[in-house]
């Protein structure tokens, strides 16, 4: 108890103590206090971010427990039932509950109560109901709410919910990034190592969120390794340039000679794999005890 209370001086201390000063031709022009807490992007601000959606995750948990609201039940692996109500990932919250007017009632008076304690409100324009399955009053439930109405498929932090994971349109933002990088860089002013150095910073880092969720595909991979063979040998104007040596020799590590560009289908494939490791690892994770 001690600790917990010294620890909430000091987070008061570095956030009601803390002054800042502008620059005016080089030179501090004084100090002044400031208003409105931390700033935008201060380390301290995702460390009192984790305490307070704890402190959420605990209410949330606590009306499960006595019957408030219900979440959706999955086999566990021991063959028990795992009840699923509010995965928690970076600033985003996921709400599991059944069709009821009383359940959601019961969470917007939550959100409520949270919003008056803690002083963390939830952004209603940016929040959705989303039905699984069958709804016939999905339109009084995003009223009881006062949220939008959505769909899937859609997009979660740039994944792809309740799309085909096999499909290759799932791919298509990804092939629009690198034309559209392709198309911002001005090719008369690189040489072939600009050429290189940005295909190996810029271009093989842009599918790796998808890679190392999704299985690629033939037809992908090979658009995007002509993107990237078309960019490394592309030459002052737009017309096709000769590929001086082959895809494949590029892609071998420098100790070997080579260029050292990652190979896509080897790169998804270690990113996939890396799973493996965790499913072994991480024995009490929640997607681990999930069959």
């Amino acid at each position: 108890m001690g600790f917990g209370v010294k620890c909430r001086q000091w987070i008061h201390t570095c956030i009601s103590t803390v002054q800042f000063s502008v620059l005016v031709n080089g030179s501090p022009a004084g100090f002044f206090p400031n208003s409105r807490g931390l700033r935008q992007g201060d380390p301290l601000s995702l460390m009192l971010f984790l305490l307070v959606m704890e402190v959420f995750s605990r209410m949330l948990r606590y009306m499960e427990e006595v019957g408030i609201i219900k979440g959706f039940k999955v086999c566990g692996v021991g063959g028990g039932e795992l009840c699923v109500s509010h995965p928690l990932f970076a600033n985003d919250t996921i709400l599991f509950c059944n069709l009821s007017v009383e359940q959601l009632l019961h969470i917007r008076m939550l959100l409520t109560f949270f919003t008056i304690v803690i002083g963390l409100k939830s952004n209603v324009s940016k929040s959705e109901i989303v039905q699984v399955g069958e709804v016939n009053n999905l339109d009084e439930l995003a009223e009881v709410l006062d949220c939008k109405i959505g769909a899937l498929p859609m997009t979660y932090l740039g994944m792809p919910l309740g799309a085909f994971y096999k499909s290759s349109s799932i791919w298509n933002p990804i092939l629009e990034k690198f034309e559209k990088h392709l198309a911002r860089w001005e090719k008369v002013y690189l040489s072939k190592g600009g050429h290189l150095t940005l295909l190996k910073s810029t271009l093989s880092s842009i599918p790796t969120y998808f890679l190392s969720l999704f299985t690629i595909c033939t037809r992908v991979t090979n658009r995007m390794e002509k993107l990237q063979r078309d960019f490394l040998w592309g030459g002052l104007t737009d017309e096709q340039k000769l590929h001086l040596v082959g895809w494949g020799k590029v892609c071998n590590p420098f100790f070997d000679g080579r260029l050292g560009i990652k190979k896509i289908i080897t790169f998804n494939k270690a990113l996939l794999g890396k799973w493996l490791w965790h499913y072994g690892v991480e024995e009490t994770r929640l997607w681990r005890r999930v069959r």
